[in-house]
């Protein structure tokens, strides 16, 4: 099962941070299987509990690697962004196809409550959604608030009108880097 990860603010953030360590480095692997990409995706809210018991009969490998692909995608198309650079022609032109192909899978919904677009349950679904948060999350006024922690490579919203947090989490990143700075203070 996953380990707790940080509310990073928005679900398509969270998905994000289901790679990487302590580091920069992505060199851990939280999305081992498709059982987990469901919890996952129920845990951030990306699917409810009925869209989760719907998938759960469902064992799609291919899925797993397929979403993988779909948030290495998006975790270099934002690196680019925030670190102030173009991001790479791929990673832009596979963000935009996700988006475009979630919105051709999904119908717009009838009521204000609930989500918005509605993508049946089946196969694509978790992808799908990661798509339509994407496309809420760039196309929204908390685009701006999007940081990344000055120590692994975790998204977050930053909504402090100084935009200075520094951390994903000042219980991890930050006390690592606290302690750092003190042991080499301490030599």
């Amino acid at each position: 099962m996953l380990p707790e990860l940080i509310d990073a603010g928005h679900p398509a953030l969270d998905l994000l941070n289901t790679a990487g360590g302590a580091t920069r480095e992505r060199d851990v692997e939280r999305l081992t299987s498709f059982a987990e990409a469901v919890a996952f995706a129920a845990r951030s809210g990306l699917v409810d509990a009925a869209e989760a018991a719907g998938l759960a009969g469902l064992d799609s490998p291919a899925e797993v690697v397929e979403l993988r692909a779909q948030r290495e995608a998006l975790h270099g198309y934002l690196s680019a962004l925030v670190d102030g650079r173009p991001p790479a022609p791929a990673d832009r032109s596979r963000v935009e196809r996700d988006v475009r192909a979630a919105y051709r899978a999904a119908r717009l919904s009838g009521s204000l409550a609930g989500p918005a677009w509605i993508v049946e349950v089946g196969p694509g679904l978790i992808g799908h959604r990661f798509a339509l948060a994407t496309a809420a999350l760039l196309s929204g006024s908390s685009r701006e608030q999007i940081s990344r922690c000055g120590r692994c490579s975790w998204f977050f919203l930053d909504p402090s009108p100084s935009r200075r947090r520094r951390w994903c989490s000042m219980a991890t990143c930050g006390n690592r880097a606290k302690a750092a700075r003190h042991h080499s203070r301490s030599r």
